[in-house]
């Protein structure tokens, strides 16, 4: 009996337990996603160079990238982002990516699209001044 009302218990809450999983570790990604962005914002500035945020092929690593030189010659500084429980970069629009200038902007507002395993997707939208949002 014990063994019955228990299998029913976790029935009913691990489809909650599985989905608030999902969305946590969204959001966990969108805060990875805004400290690289906001890390290759200040690199930028400080270097007084050009920065970007670059995406892995799978969409699951970001890594900060600067050109000291102006010639694209791009170095990775820091540590990678390695996003984790099937969230992904989705897609990056516009597609040149994101780049910003020694000013600390960018050439156009830039959206960074994140999806979950489950398919959530949540947005973090760069503007021209540098400025990160979170929709």
């Amino acid at each position: 009996m014990t063994a019955s009302i228990a299998s029913t218990l976790a029935a009913v809450t691990f489809p909650s337990m599985s989905s608030a999983l999902n969305s946590h570790r969204l959001t966990a990604g969108l805060r990875g996603a805004v400290g690289s962005i906001r890390v290759a914002r200040s690199s930028a500035v400080t270097r007084n160079a050009q920065s970007r945020v670059s995406v892995s092929e799978d969409g699951k690593t970001l890594t900060v990238q600067v050109d000291p030189s102006g010639t694209n010659t791009w170095i990775s500084i820091g540590t990678p982002l390695v996003l984790d429980g099937g969230v992904t970069v989705s897609s990056v629009s516009p597609t040149s990516g994101l780049l910003f200038t020694p000013q600390g902007t960018v050439a156009n507002a830039v959206t960074v699209t994140l999806r979950n395993a489950r398919g959530d997707t949540r947005n973090v939208a760069v503007g021209l001044i540098g400025s990160v949002d979170i929709s």
